[in-house]
């Protein structure tokens, strides 16, 4: 087995005085040693290219610059005014190493360089270890007083949720994975699989292949056994419990899913794009052993396969609860039509901004059932930021969302209406005062309709008498 060029080792630490423990991290990753330069520091691509080629330059800052954050050089000063005093804390430090000619090799010459690796790197590894990245905070350092060039790294929370000190094992190897995605080229791998991953799912979609479609191509022989296979496996399906690939719920079932997946993707309309996407997937694959050394870990392959599975599996579960929520649905979207731009939206407390899109994204579904024009989802959307007292442009809002999956459920639909204000019990009540003064309003009409019919007959009658008289020479 080779020796893989990326290196990492994660520790934490406890103390009863929260300020000093991430105080003297700061202090240690400050020595000499540690990368004084700015980030905005560019006058030389590094130290070995000055040495080589001559390059200096005299108009670097001054001030030194010892430790990032995600905003960019940061002092001990700044960090510590986020750090809550007289508090007891836990934090852990990370180290990542890398062969020096390895380094150079990847793209890792400048400071920024690493910074931007950290930049992208650790969102992912704060999200896999199930931490808020809101109440979450990382700092990194730069050291090259061994003879391999490394990063230290804090990672802490401002209030602690986590339970357990210790880090997941697995997070280790996903934060490997992570560094080695980065290090490959991005702009000719990851971007590339990225877009014939996106073509795959969107024709795949287009063609309704993860849906009972009776109307569409049913004479074609694939479409009938396609629905017949779908219809059959909704029978299978539970009626209670989490309906999602991956859930223990489906564990029995889990192999006919797979068989319409592997139906899906071997059609002659899909399995070019597929087989584009799988071959992207063995080149970068090939890449990573580069950087991993050709570790029993690396299972990129199989990990992109069980969520290329995972992301049809769902579509195809989405789709069940759909096809079983048409007649309930069908009455909602009749009702809808005529009240929704009436229904005063209001969002509770929200400021995240995932949460707003959220919310927002479930009020373009309700404006979509209602038959909506693109203008009135903008309106319906504008009142509701108003509403809800929201700090958001509403064209930003509504391009956030209008690319999302119109369809929705019956949970989907009474979870999207308690994210606006109105629980299943407000909404029911509202659909009934809007009955009974429908109901008024046609009775109202009804009667003013009889009226008009009843006095454009008197007057008729009068006008015909009027005409007889003058007809005969009587004087009117």
């Amino acid at each position: 087995m080779s020796k893989s060029n990326i290196v990492t080792r994660i520790r934490y630490k406890k103390d009863v005085n929260f300020q000093r423990l991430v105080g003297g991290w700061c202090k240690y990753v400050s020595k000499d040693g540690a990368n004084g330069r700015s980030l905005r520091d560019f006058s030389s691509v590094n130290d070995l290219y000055e040495k080589e080629l001559g390059i200096f330059d005299d108009t670097k800052e001054t001030e030194e610059h010892y430790i990032w954050g995600k905003n960019g050089d940061v002092s001990k000063r700044e960090i510590l005014t986020e750090v809550p005093k007289d508090k007891t804390g836990r934090m852990w430090t990370l180290v990542i190493s890398f062969p020096p000619d390895f380094a150079l090799e990847s793209g890792l010459k400048t400071k920024q360089d690493y910074y931007m690796m950290t930049k992208a790197i650790m969102p992912k590894f704060i999200l896999d270890n199930d931490l808020d990245l809101t109440n979450t905070r990382w700092y990194a350092s730069l050291h090259k007083d061994t003879d391999n060039p490394h990063l230290h790294i804090s990672i802490f929370e401002l209030e602690e949720t986590r339970k357990k000190d210790t880090l997941e094992k697995t997070t280790m190897k996903y934060l490997k994975s992570n560094i080695a995605s980065y290090l490959v080229d991005n702009t000719s791998f990851y971007k590339d699989q990225d877009y014939l991953l996106l073509g795959l799912d969107y024709k795949i979609r287009k063609s309704n292949y993860t849906k009972v479609n009776k109307e569409l191509f049913f004479s074609d022989k694939f479409r009938k056994n396609l629905n017949k296979d779908l219809l059959s496996l909704y029978e299978k399906l539970p009626k209670r419990g989490r309906l999602q690939y991956n859930s223990k719920n489906l564990d029995y079932c889990r192999k006919d899913i797979d068989k319409i997946i592997e139906k899906i993707l071997y059609h002659d309309k899909i399995k070019y794009d597929f087989e584009k996407y799988y071959h992207s997937l063995e080149s970068i694959e090939r890449e990573q052993k580069k950087l991993y050394g050709n570790s029993k870990n690396n299972k990129y392959i199989e990990n992109k396969m069980k969520r290329l599975y995972s992301k049809i599996g769902n579509d195809i579960l989405y789709n069940f609860k759909v096809y079983n929520s048409k007649d309930f649905l069908k009455y909602q979207k009749e009702f809808l039509e005529i009240n929704i731009m009436n229904m005063n939206f209001v969002s509770r407390n929200i400021k995240k901004k995932t949460t707003i899109i959220k919310h927002a994204t479930e009020l373009y579904k309700l404006g979509k059932l209602a038959s909506l024009s693109d203008s009135d989802i903008k309106k319906l959307l504008e009142k509701w930021i108003k509403k809800s007292k929201i700090n958001y442009d509403v064209e930003l809002l509504f391009n956030a969302v209008s690319n999302t999956r119109e369809e929705i459920s019956v949970t989907d639909f009474y979870k999207a209406l308690s994210h606006l204000g109105y629980t299943k019990e407000r909404y029911d009540t509202y659909k009934n005062k809007s009955f009974y003064k429908n109901l008024r309003f046609k009775q109202f009409v009804k009667k003013a309709n009889y009226y008009l019919l009843v006095e454009t007959k008197k007057e008729e009658q009068f006008l015909l008498e009027l005409l007889e008289k003058e007809l005969q020479g009587k004087d009117i």
